[in-house]
């Protein structure tokens, strides 16, 4: 190979059923161009390269984007750390929950959490205002369920008020095994594909903010297993940013 010259790697996908908090989603949506219909997304998730293989060649026919499981809540670590066996697991612990952060706060254009016994609305708000970067946010209600947020932002330059956060909710709910945490992937792949389709159709660029809302019904396949997904409960909604607080009322050691 020549020097300055990328390489292709073969990609192999994370298994269903195995979790890995810290991925790559590959969304494929097959529909009608005709009427806008879509009938299926198909997912893959693959792992994420380490700093050695960033600079390898991506298929171009993959759709990919970032998947980052949120960490846990500090009274959730905070009990994990206790019933720890030994200093090493604490350690890996909490150095897991900091990478999870870190990514999810950063690096991710969808994001999934899970309530911890906390009503759903509420850690979702509190998702939507941390992770900003982030299109779509969901959360896990249960192994079927999940409740997620997407963003509709304006096309960069446009001027919008400071505070405005627009998108709307939904609830997305599957048979057994369907993949919940996947849900809000295969909403954000629903969301790239009409917005590409609708920029053929009306040839010119289409922004996130001209979303319509999603299908009721929408298929996930993930390695060739099809599950029918129901999107119910939409709701327009905005998460206006968290007020600024005072840095006295933070304490001294908030410098």
């Amino acid at each position: 190979m020549e020097e300055g010259e990328q390489m292709m790697v073969p990609l192999v996908a994370v298994p269903p059923g195995v979790w890995n908090p810290w991925v790559r989603v590959d969304t494929q949506a097959v529909g009608s161009a005709r009427n806008g219909e879509v009938l299926a997304i198909h997912v893959a998730r693959y792992p994420v390269p380490d700093d050695a293989s960033n600079d390898h060649l991506l298929p171009g026919t993959l759709n990919l984007h970032t998947l980052a499981t949120a960490p846990m809540p500090f009274r959730v670590l905070q009990q994990r750390l206790k019933a720890a066996d030994g200093s090493a697991q604490r350690f890996e612990l909490e150095r897991q929950n900091t990478r999870q952060e870190r990514m999810a706060q950063n690096a991710a254009t969808v994001v999934i959490g899970q309530p911890f016994g906390d009503p759903p609305e509420f850690v979702l708000g509190t998702m939507m205002r941390r992770y900003i970067f982030a299109n779509a946010i969901g959360v896990q209600i249960d192994d079927e369920t999940c409740l997620v947020g997407m963003r509709t932002r304006q096309p960069p330059g446009t001027r919008q008020d400071v505070d405005e956060d627009p998108g709307f909710t939904v609830t997305m709910t599957g048979g057994k095994g369907a993949p919940a945490p996947l849900f809000p992937s295969a909403l954000e792949g629903w969301a790239r594909w009409w917005r590409h389709n609708a920029r053929e159709i009306r040839e010119r660029a289409v922004s996130s903010v001209e979303l319509p809302p999603p299908p009721s019904d929408l298929t996930i396949v993930e390695a060739f297993e099809s599950h029918h997904i129901q999107v119910d409960y939409y709701k327009r909604t905005a998460w206006p940013q968290l007020p600024l607080i005072p840095r006295f009322d933070f304490g001294d050691d908030h410098i």
